[in-house]
């Protein structure tokens, strides 16, 4: 349960708590559905010393995971972080809230392309505060592949056996992309036909289906792999063990998308956007891109983040890169998807 202190004033992070009857209260815990390292004690602490608020944080293990709890009643929580395959299937439902903007000083920071994106969006209203993001790029051993920026280096027999590719249906749409497909989530039974038949003629090259950023890290450090559509997470993990890998992005480039939302309801909602407002404050973001390896939102983290770190996760490229970025979006043929996704893994070669 939530502890609520009443006052006849009281400011948080320069913020005043209102509520709709003119007197002030302000909750001593915030609850928040989240990602394990989203809300690490590096910066989470910070805000709880200055206010005084806990934030009691709760993990998912997936997506889906997400939509069950939320469903079953946000009561819990007070924040949440959605990615944007959900984002609008859950401003649909009625799990989440409008945001107040006037309690987010930091949004204006923010890249406006971010800010404007359609799925975060309900009649003109915006839900959700785009938080971090990424790409899935192509990670590749740079010692075997010194030279080459083409998603096609995953097609090429001179890495035959040496190719791995992550297990999920949204390595359907990566396919989808270097095919030349710009409907990636709703692709027709043809279409799906297509990318089906680019995946199991590169069976022969494939190494392992990976579904776990560890499995990965491990196909590539023991040389089982030389590359594979990837995470920006798991190029810097590599890189941290001392190999010599680099990663590229591909020119019409899949990405995802996490940004924060206040749950529906919640009785603590003006220290939910505190909080909220704290993640994409340039500081707290300069924190979270060093520790994630995930590039986020806010430019002005720049002075708060190495040098090195704003050039590998491509925070110069931001404003492009959103230009040409297809973000991961609800399919709603999901079903089929993981259909022919089932059937390339059962195809024999």
């Amino acid at each position: 349960m939530k502890t609520r202190l009443l006052t006849t004033s009281a400011a948080l992070l320069g913020i005043t708590l209102a509520t709709a009857g003119g007197a002030f209260a302000q909750c001593t815990e915030i609850g928040m559905l989240t990602w394990e390292g989203y809300v690490d004690d590096a910066w989470v602490k910070p805000f709880e010393e200055e206010t005084g608020i806990t934030v009691k944080r709760t993990y998912v293990g997936s997506n889906d995971e997400y939509m069950a709890k939320l469903a079953a009643g946000g009561g819990d929580y007070d924040v949440v972080t959605i990615v944007s395959s959900l984002a609008g299937r859950a401003i649909g439902a009625g799990f989440v809230e409008p945001l107040d903007a006037a309690q987010l000083p930091h949004l204006e920071q923010i890249f406006e392309g971010f800010r404007d994106l359609d799925f975060l969006h309900k009649d003109d209203k915006l839900y959700g505060a785009p938080t971090f993001w990424g790409t899935t790029p192509v990670t590749v051993n740079a010692d075997v592949i010194p030279e080459g920026e083409d998603f096609g280096i995953l097609f090429d027999p001179k890495y035959a056996g040496r190719i791995g590719m992550w297990e999920d249906v949204t390595t359907i749409a990566d396919v989808a992309s270097y095919l030349g497909y710009d409907n990636l989530w709703t692709l027709s039974d043809e279409q799906l036909e297509e990318v089906k038949k680019k995946m199991i003629e590169q069976k022969s090259l494939v190494r392992t289906y990976w579904s776990q950023a560890g499995e990965a890290i491990e196909l590539f450090a023991s040389g089982e792999i030389v590359a594979s559509n990837s995470w920006n997470y798991i190029t810097q993990a590599l890189r941290e063990q001392g190999m010599n890998v680099r990663e590229f992005v591909p020119e019409n480039p899949v990405g995802w998308l996490d940004s924060n939302f206040v749950v529906k309801g919640s009785d603590c909602a003006a220290e939910a956007h505190a909080f909220i407002d704290h993640l994409i404050a340039p500081k707290t973001q300069g924190q979270i891109a060093e520790a994630t390896g995930y590039t986020v939102t806010n430019p002005e983290s720049r002075e708060f983040m190495d040098e090195a770190v704003w050039e590998q996760l491509y925070m110069d490229e931001g404003p492009d890169l959103l230009e040409r970025i297809e973000f991961w979006q609800d399919i709603p043929r999901r079903g089929r998807y993981l259909e022919v996704w089932n059937e390339v893994k059962a195809a024999r070669q």
